[in-house]
Protein backbone atom coordinates (compact mmCIF):
# COMPACT_ATOMS: atom_id res chain seq x y z
CA UNK A 1 0.00 0.00 0.00
CA UNK A 2 1.39 3.74 -0.93
CA UNK A 3 1.60 6.39 1.29
CA UNK A 4 -1.01 8.25 -0.61
CA UNK A 5 -3.23 5.34 -0.31
CA UNK A 6 -2.78 4.72 3.08
CA UNK A 7 -3.39 8.67 4.06
CA UNK A 8 -6.89 7.76 1.98
CA UNK A 9 -8.00 4.75 4.07
CA UNK A 10 -7.75 6.52 7.39
CA UNK A 11 -9.20 9.75 6.17
CA UNK A 12 -12.37 7.04 5.01
CA UNK A 13 -12.26 5.74 8.44
CA UNK A 14 -14.69 6.39 10.52
CA UNK A 15 -14.01 5.15 13.74
CA UNK A 16 -13.37 7.76 16.63
CA UNK A 17 -9.80 8.28 16.88
CA UNK A 18 -8.29 8.50 20.26
CA UNK A 19 -5.50 10.96 18.96
CA UNK A 20 -4.66 13.07 15.60
CA UNK A 21 -1.87 15.14 14.85
CA UNK A 22 0.76 15.07 11.59
CA UNK A 23 3.59 12.63 10.38
CA UNK A 24 6.17 13.28 8.20
CA UNK A 25 8.80 10.85 7.35
CA UNK A 26 12.48 11.12 8.44
CA UNK A 27 15.21 10.95 5.69
CA UNK A 28 18.83 10.28 5.34
CA UNK A 29 21.48 10.68 2.49
CA UNK A 30 24.30 8.26 3.19
CA UNK A 31 25.81 8.87 -0.67
CA UNK A 32 26.16 12.63 -0.80
CA UNK A 33 27.66 12.13 -4.59
CA UNK A 34 24.31 10.62 -5.67
CA UNK A 35 22.37 12.99 -3.45
CA UNK A 36 19.53 10.52 -3.04
CA UNK A 37 17.44 10.31 0.50
CA UNK A 38 16.02 7.28 1.90
CA UNK A 39 13.60 6.57 4.40
CA UNK A 40 14.54 5.84 7.60
CA UNK A 41 12.05 6.59 9.88
CA UNK A 42 8.43 8.22 10.83
CA UNK A 43 7.56 10.74 13.66
CA UNK A 44 4.07 11.45 14.22
CA UNK A 45 3.72 15.03 15.99
CA UNK A 46 0.31 15.08 18.17
CA UNK A 47 -0.60 17.50 21.02
CA UNK A 48 2.70 19.01 21.61
CA UNK A 49 4.01 14.94 21.83
CA UNK A 50 6.04 13.22 19.59
CA UNK A 51 6.03 9.57 19.00
CA UNK A 52 9.40 8.59 16.81
CA UNK A 53 10.52 5.36 15.45
CA UNK A 54 13.91 4.54 13.23
CA UNK A 55 15.35 2.02 11.26
CA UNK A 56 17.18 -0.78 13.64
CA UNK A 57 17.87 -3.30 10.88
CA UNK A 58 20.48 -2.76 8.07
CA UNK A 59 20.82 -5.81 5.84
CA UNK A 60 19.31 -4.14 2.66
CA UNK A 61 21.72 -1.04 3.37
CA UNK A 62 24.67 -3.01 3.87
CA UNK A 63 23.75 -4.78 0.16
CA UNK A 64 23.37 -1.59 -1.26
CA UNK A 65 26.16 -0.01 0.14
CA UNK A 66 28.82 -2.87 1.00
CA UNK A 67 31.81 -1.87 2.26
CA UNK A 68 31.39 1.71 2.30
CA UNK A 69 28.97 1.30 5.02
CA UNK A 70 29.17 0.82 8.71
CA UNK A 71 26.14 -0.25 10.93
CA UNK A 72 27.41 0.66 13.89
CA UNK A 73 27.80 4.20 13.61
CA UNK A 74 24.71 4.52 11.13
CA UNK A 75 23.08 2.91 14.64
CA UNK A 76 24.47 5.40 16.94
CA UNK A 77 23.73 8.50 14.69
CA UNK A 78 19.97 7.53 13.94
CA UNK A 79 19.79 7.31 18.08
CA UNK A 80 21.34 10.78 18.23
CA UNK A 81 18.65 11.83 15.89
CA UNK A 82 15.90 10.49 18.16
CA UNK A 83 16.81 11.75 20.98
CA UNK A 84 17.17 15.16 19.06
CA UNK A 85 13.25 14.50 17.96
CA UNK A 86 12.15 14.09 21.53
CA UNK A 87 13.71 17.03 22.91
CA UNK A 88 12.31 19.29 20.34
CA UNK A 89 8.59 17.72 20.45
CA UNK A 90 6.42 20.39 18.15
CA UNK A 91 9.47 22.48 17.20
CA UNK A 92 10.85 20.86 14.70
CA UNK A 93 12.64 21.97 11.75
CA UNK A 94 12.69 20.66 8.25
CA UNK A 95 16.16 20.07 8.25
CA UNK A 96 18.01 18.12 11.32
CA UNK A 97 21.37 17.74 9.72
CA UNK A 98 23.06 18.71 6.10
CA UNK A 99 22.23 15.04 5.06
CA UNK A 100 18.59 14.13 7.53
CA UNK A 101 15.31 15.84 6.59
CA UNK A 102 11.96 16.02 7.72
CA UNK A 103 9.36 15.06 5.15
CA UNK A 104 5.86 17.65 4.34
CA UNK A 105 3.59 16.81 7.09
CA UNK A 106 0.43 15.11 6.24
CA UNK A 107 -2.49 14.58 8.83
CA UNK A 108 -2.94 11.22 10.37
CA UNK A 109 -5.02 10.17 13.55
CA UNK A 110 -5.38 6.49 15.32
CA UNK A 111 -6.34 4.71 18.76
CA UNK A 112 -2.66 5.54 19.74
CA UNK A 113 0.63 7.15 18.75
CA UNK A 114 2.59 4.10 18.28
CA UNK A 115 0.03 2.62 16.02
CA UNK A 116 0.16 5.26 13.97
CA UNK A 117 3.72 5.60 13.80
CA UNK A 118 3.93 1.37 13.27
CA UNK A 119 1.31 1.54 10.23
CA UNK A 120 3.24 4.52 8.42
CA UNK A 121 6.89 2.97 9.59
CA UNK A 122 6.02 -0.41 7.95
CA UNK A 123 4.72 1.42 4.46
CA UNK A 124 7.27 3.97 4.04
CA UNK A 125 10.23 2.66 5.29
CA UNK A 126 11.50 -0.03 2.59
CA UNK A 127 14.65 -0.40 4.11
CA UNK A 128 13.36 -2.52 7.11
CA UNK A 129 14.10 -5.65 7.89
CA UNK A 130 11.34 -7.82 5.75
CA UNK A 131 8.94 -9.07 8.32
CA UNK A 132 9.47 -12.97 9.58
CA UNK A 133 8.10 -15.06 11.79
CA UNK A 134 5.26 -13.57 13.87
CA UNK A 135 8.06 -13.90 17.28
CA UNK A 136 10.82 -12.00 15.33
CA UNK A 137 8.48 -9.43 13.80
CA UNK A 138 6.83 -8.91 17.40
CA UNK A 139 10.36 -6.81 18.66
CA UNK A 140 9.82 -3.22 19.22
CA UNK A 141 12.94 -1.61 20.56
CA UNK A 142 12.41 1.47 23.46
CA UNK A 143 14.22 4.13 23.23
CA UNK A 144 15.44 5.90 26.54
CA UNK A 145 13.48 9.52 25.63
CA UNK A 146 10.08 7.22 25.04
CA UNK A 147 10.62 5.40 27.92
CA UNK A 148 11.44 8.49 30.09
CA UNK A 149 8.45 10.32 28.65
CA UNK A 150 6.10 7.25 29.45
CA UNK A 151 7.68 6.62 32.94
CA UNK A 152 7.37 10.70 33.86
CA UNK A 153 3.81 10.45 32.90
CA UNK A 154 2.81 7.33 35.44
CA UNK A 155 5.09 9.23 38.08
CA UNK A 156 3.18 12.27 37.52
CA UNK A 157 -0.40 10.64 37.56
CA UNK A 158 0.73 8.66 40.92
CA UNK A 159 2.97 11.24 42.92
CA UNK A 160 1.46 14.73 42.09
CA UNK A 161 3.52 17.37 43.05
CA UNK A 162 5.91 14.97 44.75
CA UNK A 163 6.94 14.17 40.98
CA UNK A 164 7.20 17.79 39.74
CA UNK A 165 9.95 18.45 42.20
CA UNK A 166 11.95 15.44 41.22
CA UNK A 167 11.88 15.23 37.49
CA UNK A 168 14.62 17.02 35.90
CA UNK A 169 13.32 17.88 31.79
CA UNK A 170 16.30 19.79 31.14
CA UNK A 171 20.57 18.97 31.76
CA UNK A 172 21.17 19.56 35.75
CA UNK A 173 24.31 22.10 35.86
CA UNK A 174 25.92 20.36 39.13
CA UNK A 175 28.83 22.21 40.52
CA UNK A 176 31.83 19.98 41.25
CA UNK A 177 33.53 20.07 44.46
CA UNK A 178 36.78 21.35 42.79
CA UNK A 179 34.96 24.85 41.81
CA UNK A 180 34.15 23.83 38.76
CA UNK A 181 30.58 23.64 36.63
CA UNK A 182 29.53 20.75 34.23
CA UNK A 183 26.03 20.48 32.70
CA UNK A 184 24.82 16.50 33.42
CA UNK A 185 21.70 14.66 32.03
CA UNK A 186 20.32 13.34 35.97
CA UNK A 187 16.64 13.22 34.75
CA UNK A 188 15.56 12.34 38.28
CA UNK A 189 17.28 14.52 40.98
CA UNK A 190 16.39 15.95 45.23
CA UNK A 191 18.83 17.26 47.53
CA UNK A 192 19.04 13.61 48.63
CA UNK A 193 19.24 11.45 45.96
CA UNK A 194 19.76 11.28 41.94
CA UNK A 195 18.18 8.66 39.78
CA UNK A 196 18.66 7.72 35.63
CA UNK A 197 16.41 6.13 33.55
CA UNK A 198 17.49 4.14 30.91
CA UNK A 199 16.29 1.54 28.60
CA UNK A 200 17.99 -1.46 27.10
CA UNK A 201 15.55 -2.56 25.02
CA UNK A 202 17.46 -2.97 22.02
CA UNK A 203 18.48 -5.72 20.18
CA UNK A 204 22.23 -4.62 19.63
CA UNK A 205 24.57 -5.50 22.56
CA UNK A 206 26.73 -1.98 21.82
CA UNK A 207 23.84 0.15 21.73
CA UNK A 208 22.52 -1.01 25.10
CA UNK A 209 26.36 -0.74 26.85
CA UNK A 210 26.48 2.45 25.41
CA UNK A 211 23.43 3.48 26.90
CA UNK A 212 24.29 2.18 30.34
CA UNK A 213 27.24 3.76 30.42
CA UNK A 214 26.23 7.21 29.38
CA UNK A 215 23.88 7.24 32.14
CA UNK A 216 25.78 5.91 34.67
CA UNK A 217 29.13 8.48 33.40
CA UNK A 218 26.54 11.20 34.57
CA UNK A 219 25.13 9.60 37.34
CA UNK A 220 28.24 8.67 39.13
CA UNK A 221 29.50 12.34 39.01
CA UNK A 222 26.38 13.36 40.83
CA UNK A 223 26.90 11.12 43.73
CA UNK A 224 30.49 11.41 43.85
CA UNK A 225 30.67 15.44 43.99
CA UNK A 226 27.53 15.41 46.45
CA UNK A 227 26.01 13.38 49.10
CA UNK A 228 23.36 11.94 46.86
CA UNK A 229 22.12 8.69 46.43
CA UNK A 230 22.00 6.94 43.02
CA UNK A 231 20.17 4.57 41.31
CA UNK A 232 19.08 3.75 37.78
CA UNK A 233 16.07 2.39 36.58
CA UNK A 234 16.27 0.16 33.40
CA UNK A 235 14.13 -1.42 30.86
CA UNK A 236 15.56 -5.19 30.60
CA UNK A 237 14.07 -7.03 27.41
CA UNK A 238 12.77 -10.74 28.59
CA UNK A 239 12.42 -14.03 26.58
CA UNK A 240 9.15 -13.09 25.65
CA UNK A 241 10.23 -9.74 23.97
CA UNK A 242 10.55 -11.00 20.11
CA UNK A 243 14.10 -11.34 19.96
CA UNK A 244 15.77 -14.66 18.93
CA UNK A 245 17.32 -16.87 21.58
CA UNK A 246 21.19 -15.41 20.07
CA UNK A 247 20.12 -11.98 19.98
CA UNK A 248 18.93 -12.37 23.88
CA UNK A 249 21.42 -14.55 25.37
CA UNK A 250 23.93 -11.30 23.71
CA UNK A 251 21.42 -8.75 25.15
CA UNK A 252 21.15 -10.07 28.37
CA UNK A 253 24.91 -10.86 28.59
CA UNK A 254 26.21 -6.93 27.87
CA UNK A 255 23.12 -5.79 30.55
CA UNK A 256 24.24 -7.85 33.28
CA UNK A 257 27.94 -7.06 33.05
CA UNK A 258 26.74 -3.35 33.11
CA UNK A 259 24.45 -3.77 35.84
CA UNK A 260 27.31 -5.78 37.78
CA UNK A 261 29.40 -2.89 37.43
CA UNK A 262 27.04 -0.31 38.83
CA UNK A 263 25.70 -2.83 41.91
CA UNK A 264 29.72 -2.68 42.89
CA UNK A 265 30.09 1.24 42.98
CA UNK A 266 26.95 1.33 45.13
CA UNK A 267 24.14 2.46 42.72
CA UNK A 268 21.15 1.07 43.69
CA UNK A 269 19.34 -0.97 40.04
CA UNK A 270 16.27 -1.15 39.49
CA UNK A 271 15.02 -3.10 36.77
CA UNK A 272 11.94 -4.44 34.83
CA UNK A 273 10.75 -6.15 31.80
CA UNK A 274 7.88 -3.75 31.51
CA UNK A 275 6.98 0.12 31.35
CA UNK A 276 4.61 0.13 34.23
CA UNK A 277 6.45 -2.12 36.54
CA UNK A 278 9.71 0.74 36.58
CA UNK A 279 7.83 3.09 36.54
CA UNK A 280 6.03 1.58 39.70
CA UNK A 281 9.51 -0.01 41.07
CA UNK A 282 11.54 3.78 40.55
CA UNK A 283 8.37 5.45 42.79
CA UNK A 284 8.74 3.43 45.49
CA UNK A 285 12.55 3.69 45.50
CA UNK A 286 11.79 7.25 45.91
CA UNK A 287 9.53 7.34 48.71
CA UNK A 288 11.12 9.63 51.18
CA UNK A 289 13.72 10.36 49.00
CA UNK A 290 11.53 13.40 47.11
CA UNK A 291 12.99 16.70 49.65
Amino acid sequence: MSARSLRAKLAADTQPRSVRGNWRPITLCLDEDAGEFLNVGVVFSYSDQVEVRMLDSFERLKCLYDSRFNANDLMHYLQDIEEFIYRSKAELPDEIDTNIRLGEPLFAAGNNAEAVVTEFFDDVVTLARPKGTPRNASFRYTSTPKLRDNVFQIMRQKMHMAASAIIQEDRFRLRMRSGNVIDVDTPLLSASAAGSIVSAWYKSPLVVEKNILQASSDLMIVASNSDRKASMSILVPDEESGMDTIEYRRVNDAIHRQLDRLRHSGVEVIEAGSTDALANDTIKWWEGRVA
